[in-house]
Formats: C-alpha cells, structure tokens, sequence
C-alpha cells in the first residue's frame, strides 16, 4: 500500500457545483482502481491524501498534476503503509468555507500552498481529526 499527500491551487475561484463535479468524477475514479482518500478544500487551496496500490496512486496523481485546473503542486510527502487511513471513502471531502468551520487549530494555517508547511505528524492529524469528526 501507498500513501501520497500533496498541495495544489485551483487556477480559478471553483463554485460548489464545479467541486461537486470533480469529486464525483474522482470517487467513481477511484473506486475502479480501489484507491480512497480525503480532499479538503479551502478557497482555492486544495490539500489532498491517496491511498491504494503504488502503481494506482501514482497514476491518479500524474493525472492530477496534469489537470490544467490544478498549479503549484506541492508533492508534501509520499509513503508505503501498512494501512490505510480512510478505508470507506473513495474520496471523503471537506469545504472549508468560513474559520467557524475550523476546529483543528493545525488546519486554521492551511492558507495557500506557500505558507503551508506543517510537517508530515501535523498534516496527517489534520487528516485524523476529520476523520473523528465525521
């Protein structure tokens, strides 16, 4: 098993029906290759975890990294695990739209891709916690 987790910005403002699209697409992507993992979006900034076989993850972000709608991706880090940690979710998803929707002090920094740099234990429990919450 396979971990990658990375930083982008969305080239242009994306409204909730071009973000639902684009989840939908994604969860029915990574359900044929059995990769599940979580994106949580904050404006512009998007802050994504894969998991699945190597082969898999690397191919889903190759094509990410080459989506005209994505830049300044930031590969943040990639790992082997033993397991993984959103096993139910092709793709969970979170919009943080206001700072009320932030409870992790952590994510509260999660501002652009340039100003991120949390380290690897900080952005995986980003990750833990909204996984607790819902």
């Amino acid at each position: 098993m396979y971990r990658i987790l990375y930083t982008s910005s969305a080239t242009k403002n994306l409204d909730d029906k071009e973000l639902e699209e684009i989840l939908e697409k994604s969860r029915i992507n990574n359900q044929k290759k059995d990769v599940t993992g979580l994106l949580i979006v904050k404006g512009r900034t998007f802050l994504q975890c894969l998991e699945g076989e190597k082969d898999d993850v690397l191919s889903i972000y190759e094509k990410i990294s080459n989506d005209e709608r994505h830049t300044n991706i930031i590969d943040l880090f990639e790992e082997d695990i033993d397991e993984r940690l959103f096993p139910q979710w092709s793709m969970g998803y979170k919009n943080i739209k206001h700072l009320s929707d932030i409870k992790s002090e952590k994510l509260k920094s999660f501002n652009t891709t340039e100003e991120f740099e949390e380290s690897k234990d900080d952005i995986l429990d980003i990750f833990k916690e909204f996984i607790e919450a819902n």
